[in-house]
């Protein structure tokens, strides 16, 4: 946005000043010099005398400056009382650069944050200039907003920044426990196949100790067999020996 302003007052040139683009309500453009770091007391109303509900007004809303090629420019916040309308064209064109700037209508975003703390700073001045106590109110109000959004801004960053430091301190170590994690898996390789030889050795002695207790049992029925054997033929020799006496 663009416009044509005299910067002087009395020469009849013209100059072409664009200020930003704000939803807040301003006066007209003032040229206030022409170096940018210059120290500007601000203007005065036409009487040459601010009032206390300006200065409360220029206290919780300063003017802004900007610099262009022409120089220094400034504008003040602008003391003009708002009406319904002045409402319902901040509605739309609130809406209407939330649509142009693409803002997001949820999550985090920059463009949605600055247009509505733009659209609350013109609803502190509307309120201000109506009754400057609610004005005060609605400052610290959004003071105290913008302090608690900083903190957990901070926070965050301080969780990213921890995070990542979290993160680079186990990528360091990801090597260490790939190492370790192939030596127990070559551990338990070896342990596998020795518990493999252990049960082989086992079955093989198993099998070994079963037959030598078959055999046993099979030695110890033929002695026994062969000692009823003789029993028998003892009992046999001994009543012939009776008989033939």
């Amino acid at each position: 946005m663009s416009a044509r302003f005299n910067a002087t007052g009395n020469d009849p040139a013209e100059i072409t000043v664009s200020p930003p683009d704000s939803l807040i309500k301003y006066e007209a453009p003032l040229f206030v010099g022409i170096e940018p770091n210059a120290q500007h007391a601000p203007a005065k109303g036409a009487a040459g005398e601010s009032t206390k509900i300006d200065d409360m007004i220029s206290a919780v809303l300063p003017p802004r400056e900007w610099v262009e090629e022409s120089g220094v420019w400034m504008q003040n916040i602008c003391k003009d009382p708002a009406t319904r309308l002045d409402v319902i064209s901040l509605q739309e064109k609130l809406d209407k650069k939330l649509s142009e700037r693409k803002a997001r209508e949820t999550g985090i975003c920059p463009v949605r944050e600055e247009l509505y703390s733009q659209c609350f700073d013109e609803l502190i001045r509307q309120v201000a200039l109506d009754s400057p106590e609610r004005g005060l109110l609605l400052m610290r109000t959004r003071d105290e907003v913008k302090m608690t959004i900083d903190a957990y801004k901070t926070l965050y960053a301080s969780s990213v920044t921890f995070g990542i430091k979290k993160q680079l301190r186990a990528e360091q170590g990801i090597p260490a426990l790939e190492e370790q994690a192939d030596e127990l898996s070559s551990t338990n390789s070896q342990l596998e196949l020795e518990v493999q030889e252990l049960r082989s050795k086992l079955e093989i002695i198993e099998k070994r100790e079963a037959e030598r207790r078959t055999a046993e049992e099979k030695k110890r029925k033929e002695e026994l067999d062969f000692l009823k054997y003789q029993g028998q033929h003892l009992d046999s020799f001994t009543k012939q020996m009776n008989v033939a006496k």
